[in-house]
């Protein structure tokens, strides 16, 4: 070897002895800072969220301030004080699918990609995206091209939430497909006394205009139908009156008029998950975290009897619902950096697994194989981790003007369920179809939605969809 590879050789070997090893996180930096988050109400505040904030608190001196109001309570806070560039909220809780197109296009969100590269704020094995499940890395990126300007933390699957005990007592089928489950609904509505009245529904989800859109969106998808559609010039417009469509929300709009009770028409999700709780439906449509207060022997007469399993399969497939739940820093915060700091502690693997052990499942594919998880029931965490493998996620339909058009979607329902008939359907489908494709217009100019349909999902095959319903032995009822 010459002297001069000699040199060369020894300089690299020196230089790899002398590199500094990446350095730890000092959880301390910012001791003494408030830390200002608005989030909304849901079963994993009090589950997770505040008993973590006292933990961080202690850790690294960092004092997190929640204020916790009702979903649309809280995002009209935000909204207000992004709005007003207003530097008191620092950190904030929104589902990308919902309001991060509008959130994103208003630049109100901070690009968290130099947060995340900066190893004096960012622990070594944080392994992003590398230890995040594909469903819930779909709905970060909800404009094509943006910036990293969320993390993603949760995937609660819209899932069916069954009475185990029923089904097996009534000796019915646990449903695989929707006309499965239609049949339960209508066997499961049980007058126990004889008076005309039942005194367990059938079946139970969201009745109530723009709410419903949420717990739709799976029964949309699986009819075959979607919020939107592209035309061959590329242009964006509304799918709500296909056939496809109107075929999926006359079979939701029929399930909760015959087989709900009156009060799913204007209850909101936390409503509907304790009359499930208080053993008054067999089935409830809903987000998977609500597991926690049917099993909660304190607070629920269905405690030990309840599961959750997939959204049955329809005419166009079986495509899980997932709706994410992100972090994100305000544009306007002075607290950036601590800001960031707090989301990575909350992020970690360590920190999550406790949420995952409290059936808040989390995005983060080891907890998920962490040897100490076990879920609250084998069909739970076989439905939860294919919903968030496979899932979709775009409950709702994504636009910059999502409220208006989570309002038009709502009216479809609306009439679905409270006339049922076809043709009344078909004519608030073209006239709410009509309004979505005009405000497109006018609203997203030069912008490109991720996820108009989901022709980016991977379908479940049979097999997979009844993985839940066989790993209780549940496939043996109705037999």
């Amino acid at each position: 070897m010459s002297r001069l590879r000699v040199l060369a050789a020894a300089a690299v070997a020196a230089a790899f002895v002398a590199a500094p090893a990446r350095a730890e996180v000092d959880w301390r930096q910012f001791e003494g800072t408030t830390l200002n988050a608005a989030y909304f109400t849901a079963n994993y505040i009090d589950a997770w969220f505040r008993p973590m904030a006292k933990q961080f608190q202690e850790e690294t001196g960092i004092k997190v301030q929640m204020q916790v109001l009702q979903a649309g309570q809280i995002r009209k806070k935000q909204d207000i004080m992004l709005a007003g560039e207003d530097p008191q909220l620092d950190i904030v809780m929104l589902q990308m699918d919902n309001r991060g197109g509008k959130l994103t296009a208003a630049g109100h969100l901070e690009d968290l990609q130099p947060y995340l590269d900066d190893p004096t704020l960012t622990p070594a094995d944080y392994d992003y995206p590398g230890d995040w499940l594909g469903g819930c890395l779909n709905t970060e990126r909800v404009i094509t091209g943006q910036p990293l300007n969320n993390i993603v933390w949760s995937a609660q699957a819209q899932a069916l939430h069954i009475r185990r005990d029923l089904f097996e007592q009534h000796n019915v089928k646990v449903p695989t497909t929707l006309a499965e489950l239609e049949d339960a609904a209508k066997k499961l509505t049980i007058d126990e006394d004889g008076d005309g009245k039942p005194e367990i529904y059938g079946f139970l989800s969201r009745g109530h205009g723009r709410l419903t859109t949420a717990s739709f969106a799976t029964y949309l998808f699986n009819h075959g139908g979607s919020w939107f559609k592209r035309l061959d010039d590329g242009t964006k417009v509304s799918n709500l009156d296909s056939k496809e469509s109107i075929d999926a929300f006359e079979y939701y709009g029929r399930l909760i008029r015959d087989y709900a009770p009156k009060s799913a028409l204007s209850n909101k999700p936390p409503q509907n998950a304790a009359l499930y709780a208080a053993g008054k439906a067999a089935m409830l449509s809903e987000l998977n975290f609500w597991h926690g207060l049917a099993d909660n022997p304190k607070k629920s007469r269905i405690a030990g009897k309840s599961t959750t399993i997939l959204v049955p399969a329809g005419a166009g497939g079986s495509f899980p619902n997932v709706p994410t739940t992100s972090l994100a820093i305000s544009k306007y915060s002075e607290k950036k950096k601590a800001a960031w700091l707090y989301i990575a502690w909350m992020t970690q693997k360590h920190i999550m697994l406790p949420g995952q052990k409290a059936a808040v499942p989390m995005c983060r594919r080891s907890v998920w194989e962490d040897p100490s998880y076990e879920a609250p029931t084998p069909a739970w965490g076989s439905s939860a981790k294919i919903a968030a493998d496979y899932g979709i996620a775009i409950a709702k339909p994504q636009a910059i003007a999502i409220g208006q058009m989570r309002d038009a979607a709502g009216e479809i329902a609306n009439v679905a369920i409270r006339d049922g008939s076809r043709a009344a359907i078909e004519a608030e489908a073209k006239k709410q179809a009509a309004f979505m494709t005009k405000l497109v217009a006018e609203t997203e100019e030069g912008m490109n939605f991720a996820g108009v349909i989901p022709e980016f999902a991977k379908m479940l095959d049979a097999e997979t969809q009844a993985a839940p319903i066989r790993a209780e032995g549940m496939d043996r009822f109705g037999m």
